[in-house]
C-alpha cells in the first residue's frame, strides 16, 4: 500500500546525544551516563523509521531523553512521571537512582528553550495537515519507575486518545499487524498519543526484542515489510 505523502513520523527517544555543556549537571561518570542514555533510548527507531517510511516527514529529538524529554509535560505539576524523576528534565535513572543535581529555574528554562520549544514548533508545523505516527519502543521487562509494572507487554502496542485517534485507523492498524503475526495491545503497557494538531494520530510502540531481531537481520525482513505497508486513514 502506498504511504501518504502527509505521513509524519515522530522519533522522540532515539538520540544518544548528551551535550558537553550539560554533563556537569549529572553525578554519574561518563560511562555510566552513556549507559543510562542507551538504556533509556528507543534504539534504532530512527533507522527503522527511515527504512520503513521513506516518503514520510521524520521529526527527531536532537538530544537524549535523559537531557530533556520532549514528550513530557513541561510543567511537572501536570506530568505523572515527574513523581519518579522522569519529567521533562530527568533527575533519576530508569531504575529509580538519583543521577542529576537540582537545577535552578533559570537552567530548566534554558534547556526548554534550547531543546523543547523548537522541537514542538517543528512538530506542530509538520503535523497540522498530516497523519502522525508517534514511534517508540519498550523493553520486554518493566522498569522500576513504570506506573503499572504488571501491564501486558505485547509485541505491538497501539496507543490512542479519544478525539485524537480515529477508531477506523486504529482498527485497520490492529488488523494489519495481526495479519503479520504480531500480538497487538491497545494502550498497554503505555497509553495515549500526543496531540499536535494532526488530522489523525496514533502511538506505535514496538517491543525492543523485535527491533533487535530486525537490526540483527534475524527476522527475515518481516518487521520492515510490515511497517512499510501500514494502512493510512
Amino acid at each position: 500500500m502506498q504511504q501518504s505523502p502527509n505521513l509524519i513520523i515522530h522519533i522522540p527517544h532515539a538520540s544518544l546525544t548528551i551535550p558537553t555543556a550539560v554533563k556537569s549537571q549529572y553525578s554519574l561518570r561518563d560511562e555510566q551516563l552513556f549507559a543510562e542514555a542507551a538504556e533509556s533510548a528507543d534504539l534504532w527507531t530512527d533507522e527503522l523509521a527511515a527504512a520503513a517510511f521513506p516518503a514520510a516527514t521524520i521529526i527527531e529529538a536532537k538530544v537524549s531523553r535523559i537531557v530533556l524529554d520532549v514528550e513530557r509535560y513541561a510543567d511537572d505539576a501536570l506530568e505523572v512521571m515527574a513523581s519518579v524523576g522522569r519529567g521533562m528534565i530527568y533527575t533519576h535513572t530508569h531504575d529509580g537512582q538519583r543521577m542529576r543535581k537540582d537545577l535552578s529555574p533559570e537552567t530548566r528554562l534554558d534547556l526548554k528553550k534550547q531543546f523543547y520549544d523548537p522541537h514542538w514548533d517543528a512538530l506542530r508545523t509538520a503535523a497540522k495537515s498530516g497523519y502522525l505516527i508517534d514511534f517508540h519502543s519498550y523493553p520486554l521487562s518493566a522498569w522500576a519507575v513504570e506506573a503499572d509494572r504488571d501491564a501486558p507487554r505485547p509485541k505491538i502496542d497501539l496507543g490512542f486518545s479519544d478525539g485524537v485517534t480515529s477508531e477506523a485507523w486504529l482498527a485497520s492498524l490492529k488488523i494489519h499487524f495481526e495479519a503479520f503475526g504480531y500480538e497487538v495491545g491497545l494502550n498497554t503497557p503505555y497509553s495515549g498519543v500526543i496531540d499536535v494538531g494532526a488530522l489523525d494520530a496514533v502511538m506505535l510502540e514496538i517491543r525492543r526484542d523485535l527491533i533487535s531481531a530486525w537490526k540483527d537481520e534475524r527476522d527475515g525482513g518481516r518487521l520492515l515489510d510490515c511497517l512499510s505497508k501500514v494502512p493510512m486513514p
